[in-house]
């Protein structure tokens, strides 16, 4: 069995007064057949959240492009991963959004992808294995949709053992935001 080290970053965010001074990350241990509702589980209670809310797996190449989403059980319907986009909002995205530098490769690959997007996944049928994390390029994770918590999430190590347990924080950087700002006043 494998092991997995994941950097799970928690992006600033500007309408929760949330820009902090340094980093906040945890690199969070997760074995292969560890569920994704599992992995989220850890994130939830490594950046001390108490208050469960709907969230939601995106998977991504090298380039950045969202390959597939993998959502909360709850709102799971086997449907696609994301609204499917007509030609003129893909030129649009890709004339306001994606760099300069893009490979030609990268966005017909995006085109393709908005255009005809994969069925969403179950995050509680999902395995990490089954993600291939050495292939992947990212993951990226969004908690409570209201508030939009974002996260960026890199593969940092592999090890050849198995967890025991759940998954365990293994280090981190910063310190966690209170999940409601507001009501810390």
């Amino acid at each position: 069995m494998t092991s997995y080290v994941f950097r799970v970053w928690l992006l600033p965010n500007p309408p929760l007064e949330l820009e902090p001074d340094e980093e906040v990350w945890r690199d969070i241990e997760v074995d292969g057949s560890h569920k994704l509702a599992e992995f989220h589980e850890a994130i939830f209670e490594a950046f001390e959240r108490w208050d469960s809310h709907a969230y939601e797996f995106i998977t991504r190449n090298e380039d950045g492009i969202a390959l597939r989403s993998y959502v909360h059980p709850q709102l799971y319907d086997g449907g696609p991963s994301w609204r499917a986009m007509d030609d003129a909002e893909i030129d649009r995205f890709i004339d306001q959004a994606v760099p300069d530098d893009a490979s030609e490769d990268a966005k017909a690959r995006f085109r393709e992808l908005q255009s005809n997007p994969p069925p969403e996944g179950n995050a509680a049928d999902t395995t990490i294995d089954e993600l291939n994390p050495e292939e992947l390029g990212a993951l990226s994770y969004t908690f409570d949709m209201g508030d939009n918590w974002e996260h960026y999430i890199e593969l940092q190590d592999t090890r050849n053992a198995s967890l025991d347990s759940s998954p365990v924080v293994v280090d981190e950087q910063g310190d966690a935001p209170s999940q409601y700002p507001d009501m810390d006043e």
